[in-house]
């Protein structure tokens, strides 16, 4: 691990038809991507050199009490925070966060006074928005545009590379492990619910914690055993639990029917805050009582924000590649 957090990422910059960087990049290995100010002061139409504005601006939001501020509502969320991308630059280019600069051609575009170039914003703003929208659609549709395709080829899911794992578990034929058994709930969270993961973010142990104590008084119970397991990363093998194939059809009675209707909500809103748990449950027309209990909320908190923060840019990694937004476009007439 660097001594110095940021040393890990690098900077990729998008180059002009000259081979001049135009001031966005993105960082690896997140995907996190930002702007110069000097690009987000064109990003907005305003006078070329004219970067001070974008930088009062930015200084005003961030001097501004969270509370109290009287920031318009495009640039509220984010008063007293930092605005730029952590990167460990060695050229040391400072860089706004691509969710700040979303919101200031927002603020630009139709909260600021008129201007030569707020046409330029307006058009922009509206070419990001009109791009997100059928983004946002193509996750429900699970359309993988074909300039996306190339680069998801060589990747696989984590459900896939779950299935592949188990070939490598040493267990006996009269026994199962709720790693197997629950991949179902992986391949929901995964696929249905469109939340990114990995090899090291499962709910594993939420589902073995909560069979264990379903179990423990059931007359139909039997000894468990054990059986090795072999994990594809730094954790190695390990001796994990085992139980009866007599027990397999109450536990998959109960992972429908209990662990996932009346657990899951409640693991997703301890893993990823109560507000993103809110909108996954929203997006696929699932909100219970249930949902709507482990998510109530009296008032937002600022760490609450930053979890929300932090699971939305999360999700963004879903798509790696850059796109031209304008790709993205249906002709007026079609």
């Amino acid at each position: 691990m660097p001594e110095n957090e940021d040393e890990k990422y690098r900077l990729i910059p998008a180059y002009a038809d000259n081979g001049e960087e135009t001031g966005f990049y993105t960082r690896e290995p997140d995907g996190t991507s930002g702007m110069t100010v000097s690009a987000l002061t064109g990003f907005c139409g305003l006078a070329a050199g004219s970067t001070t504005a974008i930088s009062n601006l930015l200084r005003r939001v961030e001097t501004s009490d969270p509370e109290t501020n009287d920031l318009p509502e495009s640039l509220k969320s984010f008063a007293g925070k930092p605005l730029r991308l952590k990167t460990g630059d060695s050229q040391g280019r400072l860089l706004i966060r691509d969710e700040v600069c979303y919101a200031v051609a927002e603020y630009y575009a139709f909260d600021a006074r008129d201007y030569e170039g707020k046409s330029v914003a307006i058009r922009n703003y509206r070419t990001i928005g009109r791009a997100g929208m059928r983004v946002f659609i193509w996750s429900q549709t699970g359309f993988i545009p074909a300039l996306l395709r190339e680069s998801l080829r060589s990747n696989t899911t984590t459900y896939i590379e779950r299935l592949e794992n188990i070939r490598d578990h040493r267990i006996g034929d009269k026994m199962w492990s709720t790693f197997r058994e629950g991949a179902e709930v992986l391949l929901l969270v995964e696929k249905e619910m469109g939340i990114p993961i990995d090899q090291m973010d499962l709910c594993d142990g939420s589902i073995g914690s909560h069979w264990s104590s379903y179990r423990a008084n059931k007359p139909w119970k039997e000894a468990p055993g054990t059986y090795m397991h072999v994990f594809r990363d730094q954790r190695g093998d390990r001796e994990c639990t085992a139980y009866s194939l007599s027990e397999l059809s109450y536990f998959r009675g109960w992972l429908r029917e209990t662990y996932i209707p009346l657990h899951l909500p409640k693991y997703l809103a301890d893993k990823f805050g109560k507000l993103a748990a809110l909108d996954i449950y929203r997006d696929i027309g699932g909100v219970t009582p249930k949902v709507e209990e482990v998510t109530f909320m009296g008032r937002m908190t600022s760490k609450q924000e930053q979890k929300y923060e932090d699971f939305k840019r999360l999700k963004q990694r879903l798509l790696r590649s850059p796109i031209n937004t304008e790709q993205l476009e249906l002709p007026d007439n079609e």
